[in-house]
């Protein structure tokens, strides 16, 4: 495991250097985390088999449910749904109905323009069109790969991938660089020397592109419980093998969701727990206890077996309210216990084929929050997308509305 090296080109001041930094730890959590399947799953490539262990984050076009990994659902969430056998990373596939999607198979993952998303820290995520069109990136110098940075973003129609490292003499002429990038068979990063480079990888881009604010990327948190990259010391991490909620633990639900408990070992009787105090208590046989009709809140759930308690998992009910005004053009929304965070105009299956200058898809500001609506621009919406999702956040990470008609 190699330790932060001093590889800051001179240009780059510490600020945009620290950002470049957390940016590589980000991609590295999503390219190194490894995981053993106890199910099949399958992705846009083939299939993970169950027992073998796999290295690189899944890829799947998860927009229509904006389970991107990272983004909005953390490490652990995916990690206990990963060792839970009737998770729902198990048991749906995005690709079939319900959904609508494309591109994508497992019900959680990431793609090339999500895991760039969060390794630069942008919200909302961007799809890769955005980065070519987006004001906050500017376009450096292709021919002059002694100029790039740490960070910088390769870009194509259809695809883009990061910088993670890149190796100088002492002349500052770039003799190695390497690429961290999500494709089809899950993410990779990998590195190539000056004269590969320029043969094999800097032809199939068009562009280079440098995140102008990369000093506001301040946000990284370790989860060395899964994996560690740079100097960090792997942390011990028991999982909880009698129960587990079926998203994974501390998962977030919207309020009218069913939640299933998925009860891996016997026991007399479920505890379950709302915001600290004991809510219900069910005496069942059952594998899967199905809760419907839960209140916003945050919830816990044990087994009890005699006198012996089994550990908790966790979720959190989500409250929101969303009403599209069209005479208006105003958004109204509201929840008892998440922030809305973000909107985004697209077609049934959460996509979107124009970019976020071209269509409605940006942050709610403060005064929005405060306000509880948004003024859209008809000028900006269009008429082959008449669906919208909205994202809030919570404690428990991201959660993202199924697509819903604007009329």
């Amino acid at each position: 495991m190699r330790s932060e090296q001093q590889f800051r080109h001179p240009s780059m001041s510490e600020e945009k250097y620290q950002g470049a930094i957390n940016a590589v730890k980000k991609a590295y959590q999503l390219t190194d985390i490894t995981f053993s399947p106890l199910q099949q799953i399958a992705f846009n490539n083939g299939t993970y088999q169950p027992n073998i262990t796999y290295k690189g984050m899944i890829y799947s076009s998860v927009k229509e449910i904006g389970t991107y990994v990272g983004n909005n659902v953390s490490f652990h969430t995916f990690m206990t749904a990963i060792h839970n056998p009737r998770s729902k990373i198990y048991t749906d596939r995005i690709d079939r109905s319900p959904y609508h999607g494309t591109n994508c198979r497992s019900y959680y993952g990431t793609v090339c323009s999500s895991l760039v998303s969060y390794a630069l820290g942008l919200s909302p995520i961007h799809a890769s069109f955005d980065f070519a069109a987006s004001e906050e990136m500017e376009e450096v110098d292709y021919s002059n790969v002694d100029g790039f940075h740490i960070g910088d973003v390769l870009w194509k129609s259809g695809h883009v991938a990061i910088i993670t490292n890149i190796v100088r003499n002492h002349s500052d002429i770039m003799t190695e660089v390497e690429v961290s990038e999500a494709v089809q068979n899950g993410c990779r990063r990998y590195s190539v020397s000056r004269s590969a480079f320029l043969k094999s990888v800097a032809p199939t881009f068009n562009k280079v592109l440098r995140y102008k604010y990369l000093e506001t990327n301040i946000d990284y948190t370790p989860v060395s419980e899964f994996v560690t990259v740079f100097d960090e010391c792997p942390v011990p991490f028991e999982y909880n093998e009698d129960i587990c909620v079926n998203k994974g633990d501390k998962s977030s639900y919207f309020v009218g969701e069913e939640v299933i408990l998925n009860l891996l070992s016997s026991g007399d009787a479920v505890e379950i727990y709302k915001n600290g105090l004991l809510y219900s208590v069910i005496y069942t046989d059952s594998e899967d206890l199905r809760l419907v009709d839960l209140d916003y809140g945050f919830y816990q759930a044990r087994i009890i077996k005699g006198d012996i308690l089994s550990d908790f998992t966790s979720w959190i009910m989500v409250d929101k309210t969303i009403t599209p005004s069209c005479g208006e053009m105003k958004l109204y929304f509201k929840s008892e216990n998440s922030t809305p965070i973000s909107i985004s105009f697209c077609d049934k299956s959460g996509g979107r084929s124009y970019s976020l200058s071209e269509i409605i898809c940006q942050s709610f500001s403060e005064e929005e929050i405060a306000a509880g609506f948004m003024v859209l621009s008809q000028e900006k919406m269009r008429a082959n997308r008449p669906y919208f999702t909205v994202t809030f956040s919570t404690e428990y990470g991201n959660i993202t509305t199924s697509p819903i008609k604007w009329e």
